[in-house]
């Protein structure tokens, strides 16, 4: 199997399963898949919009078929009709990256996520997020399918939304490079300069979730398994086992490395996993989480 056969097949996040149909109408091209990805999405803490506290839960909806249940739900019309922000299902950059990932896959164009942190956002800080590649038929692109018209212009972005630069999206190795050998500080990567969420710990999630994309497992942004930052444990033996990731999840070629570290026994997916989910009290965290795929 080729890498952009691979990254045609659903995994289990992806497939949209009875509701493939609703896939049919929408174009082909990656434009306006996003776009209609966009009218049927609301991030939870986005500009100009507050999610109702009894719609917070939707941020957790993890497989494309309970979305595009709750989609529906909302609001029946095609899926190329965009909703007013009270009927769009409430979610994250991840979610954005997923289902537009899930239209191309069912359209047979190699896609995939990719974790890491924007440049775009918060000037001289690196915020997490997430986008997604696809295949062009000569390289993998990568998109940032949040990015509206709004955002664009909100954000003074300069590039492409179509084509986003590396230096732009820094992939979760990438980060964790940045940090360890070119001096880089640590703090400034997370979810944003005042919040509790940065540094190593934040970059580790970065990479986790990336590898596992890499594999086509889709986590919610907030998932947490294996290893920990070694920068807090101490262990020396896990910083040369995520130089490894780092190096791997960068390199295009390395496909089959990214199965074998996969496997590895402090990366591997486990039946049950932390999550730190924003639709929870602080006191609560972490929630445990037995995985439903």
């Amino acid at each position: 199997m080729t890498v952009q056969t691979y990254y045609k097949i659903h995994s289990p996040v992806t497939d949209p399963g009875a509701y493939s149909a609703l896939y049919d109408g929408l174009p082909d091209d990656i434009g306006s898949i996003s776009a209609a990805v966009r009218g049927l999405l609301v991030h939870y803490n986005g500009i100009g919009y507050q999610a109702p506290i009894d719609r917070i839960s939707e941020v957790d909806t993890r497989l494309v078929t309970a979305m595009l249940q709750r989609i529906v739900e909302l609001d029946d019309r095609p899926l190329d009709q965009a909703r007013p922000f009270d009927q769009r299902l409430v979610g994250c950059c991840r979610d954005y990256a997923v289902l537009t990932v899930s239209i191309l896959r069912h359209k047979g164009v190699p896609a995939r996520v990719r974790y890491g942190a924007a440049a775009y956002f918060v000037p001289g800080y690196f915020m997490d997020h997430v986008i997604l590649e696809y295949w062009n038929g000569e390289r993998w692109v990568a998109v940032d399918a949040e990015l509206d018209a709004y955002l664009v212009e909100h954000h003074k972005i300069g590039f492409d939304p179509f084509d986003v630069p590396d230096d732009q999206f820094i992939r979760g190795g990438r980060a964790w490079l940045m940090c360890r050998e070119e001096g880089f500080d640590p703090l400034l990567f997370g979810l944003g300069p005042g919040s509790d969420l940065r540094g190593w710990s934040e970059i580790v999630v970065e990479m986790r979730n990336d590898l596992a994309a890499l594999n086509r497992m889709e986590m919610l942004c907030w998932d947490v398994w294996g290893i920990e930052s070694p920068y807090e444990t101490g262990n020396e033996d896990d910083k040369l086992l995520l130089d490894e990731v780092a190096r791997a999840t960068l390199d295009n070629t390395r496909f089959v490395q990214w199965q074998s570290l996969f496997q590895h026994n402090k990366l591997r997916l486990p039946d049950t996993i932390s999550s730190f989910t924003p639709a929870a009290p602080p006191e609560r965290l972490p929630i445990t989480v037995q995985l439903d795929f």
